[in-house]
């Protein structure tokens, strides 16, 4: 394959991500997508609740690549349905309590059904539901977020930086949601909590990677520039003495200088002093006293 033939599909695959992004941090197809996967690692459930058919981890690139498609296919199905993105996001929002409510009715009835507690199963199918809107809420926090680094890029570096800023926080929050979605799919096979850690950790682990590629943000420069600006502060003032000689400043009482003087010639014997005459000529002993010059 020839060098135009590799940037042609690259920048096909760039199209394709970004007119999938929006959906996949606001919208369901970061559900569709980790539950895709979910079915191929684990298998497909039947009405007991039993998976059959997972492949684990066998081809992840193509298990991943399938959940991309199915994604894709989910999206263009709810925009048709909606009449467009931002429809789709009100309907998505506007339904969230009837879905919370829904599942914890289904929940407490097949809880009832197998002799189990209803208000335990009833809670399972509500945060299940919850779950399935996770990636709006998550994807709209996360946006909220990031809004301080757009604005403060913007005030300081003008439209360009601005806009640098809005590219990398795009990045940043979809590589994250990305890994998010993995993160729920793997971790789905613990009960109730295990989609919601694994989208937190997955979520963690995107944004990093995605920040190893677009670099910090201007919030975290911007701290780090501050807490530099302190240290050289620190170091200033330190040797700030009022005296060219930066170590002019001395913190020592005359008593501790003579004992330390002491020490050095002597080992903590005065009369090591008796006979020194360089010691004496330096007023460190004054031998008419038989003592170190306090």
């Amino acid at each position: 394959m020839g060098i135009g033939a590799i940037g042609s599909k690259a920048w096909g695959y760039i199209q394709r991500g970004a007119k999938l992004a929006p959906d996949f941090v606001l919208g369901t197809g970061n559900e569709k997508f980790s539950n895709t996967l979910k079915n191929s690692f684990y298998g497909v459930a039947d009405d007991t609740g039993k998976r059959t058919g997972g492949k684990y981890f066998k081809n992840f690139w193509t298990q991943l690549k399938d959940a991309t498609k199915a994604a894709e296919t989910h999206n263009a199905k709810q925009v048709k349905l909606h009449g467009g993105f931002w429809k789709n996001m009100l309907h998505q929002t506007k339904t969230l309590p009837r879905k919370v409510a829904t599942g914890w009715k289904v929940g407490a009835k097949n809880a009832a059904k197998a002799g189990k507690i209803k208000w335990w199963g009833g809670l399972k199918g509500s945060i299940g539901a919850m779950g399935k809107r996770l990636p709006l809420l998550g994807g709209l926090l996360m946006i909220a977020t990031e809004l301080p680094n757009i604005i403060g890029a913007t005030k300081e570096d003008g439209l360009f930086g601005g806009a640098a800023e809005t590219a990398k926080t795009a990045t940043r929050v979809t590589s994250g949601m990305v890994g998010g979605a993995i993160g729920a799919a793997l971790f789905s096979p613990i009960p109730v909590i295990g989609p919601l850690v694994g989208s937190v950790v997955g979520y963690m682990a995107g944004d990093k990677l995605a920040s190893l590629i677009t670099g910090k943000s201007y919030s975290e420069k911007k701290m780090e520039k501050e807490a530099d600006a302190q240290n050289i502060a620190q170091a200033q003032q330190h040797f700030d003495t009022g005296s060219t000689n930066p170590f002019s400043k001395n913190t020592m009482t005359p008593e501790q200088l003579a004992y330390l003087q002491q020490q050095l010639y002597g080992g903590g014997s005065a009369g090591s002093f008796n006979n020194d005459f360089m010691a004496q000529a330096a007023g460190i002993y004054n031998n008419a006293a038989k003592g170190p010059i306090a």
